[in-house]
């Protein structure tokens, strides 16, 4: 397993890479080197581009009222499988194969923090995240994450090469914009032998509907507008498909995939490093 970091710098700022040139941003809200801007908003640096495409889809649920009708549905499937800690530890447990008491870790889709309590306390950990409410919700939820997020897209990481000793994201993986891109991404960001994590819901759990396995798939639409998911969201789930092990096979050929949560999701690892018992 490669080395842990010696010391973690105070902030993301200071992390940080320009993302059209790559310079180190050094705590910085404009680049040095060409010139681009990056601010500094809430002590969350921005470092975004206009969202498109599914992104843009995810940002205004996740920023918008639905997540917050939604989430009591979250929290129940997650009671099912057994209680929050008890779900969330099926793939964390891939992330603490990390050697050392200390480490370096990045999340991507951070959202509010769900899984921050889970983490040793001595980690550093920062996060990214396309919905900013959310970020804001993070430093509100957990005050240490001050000045250690971003508002940026999963497929445009703003760090250098081998930054954090472990990288990991849960839920939202099936809708990012670019699978490969993120995957890579992921991948360039993290030290070389550390691992790479990503894990979400079947994707084809929506094909498993009423109203799909009639032919009537409006009637899955309604239903799960009536969970609390906009019209965007829902024509999103419903019309995307998504084999996530045949895109990790592609991409990250020596990865492993495991079934979570009750074999209702996965958990994709790379490299294929297995916990302590």
């Amino acid at each position: 397993m490669p080395a842990t970091s010696q010391q973690a710098p105070a902030s993301l700022a200071d992390l940080a890479v320009c993302l059209a040139c790559r310079a180190p941003l050094s705590g910085r809200d404009e680049c040095a080197a060409c010139g681009r801007s990056h601010p500094i908003r809430d002590r969350i640096v921005e470092a975004i581009g206009p969202l498109q495409g599914r992104n843009r889809i995810n940002a205004a649920f996740y920023d918008g009222p639905g997540w917050t009708r939604f989430r009591k549905w979250e929290r129940l499937f997650l009671t099912l499988q057994g209680g929050a800690r008890r779900a969330r530890m099926q793939i964390l447990k891939h992330v603490l194969t990390v050697d050392g008491p200390d480490a370096r870790a990045l999340e991507v889709g951070v959202g509010d923090g769900e899984n921050l309590a889970f983490l040793p306390a001595s980690w550093d950990v920062y996060g990214v995240d396309v919905a900013r409410t959310q970020l804001v919700a993070c430093q509100d939820r957990h005050p240490r994450m001050k000045g250690r997020l971003a508002w940026a897209e999963a497929e445009a990481l703003p760090f250098d090469d081998e930054t954090f000793d472990v990288c990991y994201t849960i839920g939202g993986f099936n809708y990012y914009n670019d699978h490969v891109a993120t995957l890579n991404e992921m991948r360039r960001v993290t030290k070389r032998g550390g691992p790479v994590v990503v894990a979400d819901e079947t994707p084809r759990l929506n094909r498993a509907g009423i109203g799909h396995l009639i032919g009537v798939p409006a009637i899955d639409a309604c239903w799960l507008r009536g969970l609390g998911l906009d019209r965007a969201f829902v024509d999103m789930v419903l019309q995307y498909d998504l084999d996530p092990e045949a895109v990790a096979r592609a991409t990250w050929p020596t990865a492993t995939s495991r079934k979570i949560w009750s074999r209702l999701g996965y958990c994709l690892v790379h490299p294929g490093v297995e916990p302590r018992t």
